[in-house]
């Protein structure tokens, strides 16, 4: 008998026998395993060593961001009108904090916080946290010089305006974390601002950030790290005379709100441009958001008599008229349809020279209808009228021209001396220059240059011809008219001894939005202009809105452009007649030293008496005004804190 095979060995064997693939699979899953860690650490290690330490520096370092530094903003001149100053930014370290109600009590009265803002802060369980950015100067000093346990305290850049209101709704203002809101500030945010700073903070177990040296920032180079510089076309002396003159004008008529730009006829060079209400961007939130508003560009009116000088341009320069053809004015009242057109001085026959000169509505509504809607539509929009001019500030307007095929007889007839239409002062000045230049619209432009940081000129802005409007004859005539206006004509206020000036004057209802008609006790009063004829180096529009004591554009705005055109001139040294040659313009003495104003006093001759020590903060008399023979200038100064 033949003995059992044993069932356990022969499944032994089988299994011996079985494919060895499956061990050949695992074996090289291990391998490539292995292989792909070895090319790992070999990247890391070797090829790629700085990424790696740099992930270890995260997992080890944290950041805050540091505001940026803005790229100042100048005047044509390289007067500063905002730049940078470094303010004292408060943080804590609550872990370090060992009296979190006494410090919270301190911080709230010295840095004017809620105190539960500050408890939640230095109660927290990081290692780092802001307090307050860009504190009080004296309130940052004094908690400095207190020593208290867990504070510390980062210098941080801070946009300030040196000049307060000069030019503050033109330039505009950054708020609290560097970002343009308004103006210049808010249209050029992109190329200002400046790189992002960042502060180097470690981390603990627990991955809370840790200050260790507030001196550890990246990108500290100033010049590096800084926004890009814009330069203006703005005089800042032309602009102060310009504030300050029509400020005073405006209160001294009662006046609700007004607007002045000037600007350079023969390139479109904006000179000032001026708003009141001022607003001073140091303070921003403290005015009322109407200051804001820049009038010269935003505030579309009805430009009333100061289109005729355009009604007449066009009706020259398209042979319809002569400055001796004659209308019948028809004793000051005029029927077309259902309306009433009326003169305030009824007058007969007038040559279109003499309807400018006297403002007959009835003279411009006879010159209107001669010319046509048609053409009458084409020579307006040649003139700019709207359109924007593309000047590249924010919240410029058009203002509102409606098509020719909307006119009828009597929109013909009210367009023609400026109701039914709406402009901005910029539009009128660019029109204006037109004629002040021998006819070439020009680009208007306040940005003359943009300079990055390392000082190459990245942007610059040079005089542009838009398009020719009228003939160099058409422009000629216009200037013969325009004086005429001043020396015997509505305009005789804005006559300036010495020089020869050239205007119109305007006075217009303000519409009532409400009963669709106009008000009956609220005008603009306005006046354009430019001087010296001869060779016109500056033109100006002025607008006064609802002015109380008087309402008549000649009796309003006429006196303000006087006074602000006469120390312009001086300013930039155009020659008057010979009964003020020698006469001198006191210039802007502001930041100047006591050698300064001994080296400028004997340069020209003028007698100064100096009181303080330091920098000239208060000088009389004012910039602009003419110093007159044997007239000792007072300077005050005082030391820069």
């Amino acid at each position: 008998m033949k003995p059992k095979r044993s069932t356990k060995r022969i499944s032994l064997a089988r299994d011996l026998d079985k494919p060895r693939w499956r061990v050949f699979i695992v074996a090289a899953l291990i391998i490539a395993l292995f292989a792909m860690v070895s090319v790992k650490a070999l990247e890391l290690q070797v090829l790629d060593r700085e990424r790696a330490f740099k992930i270890a520096r995260k997992q080890h370092h944290g950041t805050s961001t540091l505001l940026p530094r803005r790229g100042k903003i100048l005047d044509r001149n390289g007067k500063e009108l905002a730049v940078n100053v470094d303010v004292k930014s408060v943080y804590a370290n609550p872990k370090k904090v060992k009296a979190p109600s006494e410090t919270t009590k301190l911080l709230s009265e010295k840095l004017n916080l809620p105190s539960k803002k500050i408890l939640n802060r230095v109660s927290s369980n990081k290692s780092f946290v802001w307090i307050k950015r860009l504190a009080d100067s004296k309130s940052a000093d004094e908690l400095q010089n207190s020593d208290i346990a867990g504070l510390g305290f980062i210098p941080e850049p801070k946009r300030i305006y040196p000049n307060g209101h000069l030019l503050g709704q033109v330039i505009g203002f950054a708020d609290v974390d560097s970002i343009g809101l308004e103006g210049i500030e808010y249209r050029y945010d992109n190329l200002l601002i400046g790189k992002t700073r960042k502060l180097t903070l470690k981390r603990d177990a627990r991955g809370h950030k840790i200050l260790n040296d507030p001196s550890e920032i990246q990108d500290i180079d100033r010049d590096k790290s800084s926004g890009h510089d814009i330069v203006l076309t703005i005089d800042s002396q032309i602009q102060h005379i310009v504030e300050r003159e029509l400020k005073e004008g405006i209160e001294e008529m009662g006046g609700e709100k007004g607007m002045a730009i000037m600007m350079n006829p023969e390139t479109g060079e904006v000179l000032a441009m001026a708003s009141y209400p001022f607003l001073d961007p140091n303070n921003f939130g403290k005015f009322p958001e109407e200051n804001r508003r820049n009038l010269p560009i935003w505030y579309a009116y009805e430009p009333g008599s100061t289109m005729k000088v355009f009604l007449a341009a066009s009706a020259l320069d398209d042979k319809k008229v002569n400055p001796n053809s004659k209308f019948n004015c028809e004793n000051g009242r005029r029927k077309i349809g259902s309306a009433v057109i009326k003169d305030i001085v009824p007058r007969g026959t007038l040559t279109v020279a003499e309807i400018v000169k006297y403002s007959s509505n009835i003279g411009a509504s006879k010159i209107g209808e001669l010319m046509g809607r048609d053409k009458y539509y084409k020579y307006l929009k040649k003139f700019g009228f709207g359109e924007k001019t593309g000047m590249g500030l924010p919240g410029e307007s058009r203002g509102q021209l409606a098509a020719p095929r909307k006119w009828g007889a009597i929109e013909l007839a009210t367009i023609s001396f400026g109701q039914g239409i709406s402009v901005t002062s910029l539009q009128l000045v660019t029109a204006l220059s037109a004629i002040a230049n021998g006819g070439y619209l020009m680009k208007p432009y306040i940005i003359e240059k943009i300079v990055d940081p390392e000082g190459k000129v990245i942007e610059e802005n040079t005089p542009q011809v838009a398009t020719r409007v009228i003939s160099y004859d058409t422009s000629f005539q216009m200037k013969q008219i325009m004086q005429d206006v001043v020396e015997d004509g509505t305009g005789k206020r804005a006559q300036i001894a010495g020089f020869s000036i050239a205007g119109k004057t305007g006075t217009e209802q303000i519409p009532n939005p409400e009963s669709g008609g106009y008000y009956t006790d609220r005008y603009i009063a306005s006046f354009i202009g430019f001087a010296p004829v001869e060779d016109p180096k500056i033109v100006m529009v002025v607008v006064v809105e609802a002015p109380r004591k008087k309402t008549h554009g000649g009796s309003v705005a006429a006196p303000i452009f006087k006074q602000i055109t006469e120390k312009v001139l001086f300013h930039i040294g155009v020659s008057p007649k010979k009964e003020l040659v020698g006469t001198k313009v006191m210039p802007d003495l502001s930041g100047m030293s006591v050698r300064d104003i001994l080296k400028w006093s004997e340069q020209e001759g003028v007698k100064v008496e100096v009181k303080g020590s330091g920098f000239v903060t208060n000088q009389k008399p004012l910039p602009g005004d003419l110093i007159k023979e044997g007239m000792v200038c007072s300077i005050e100064l005082k030391q820069k804190i």
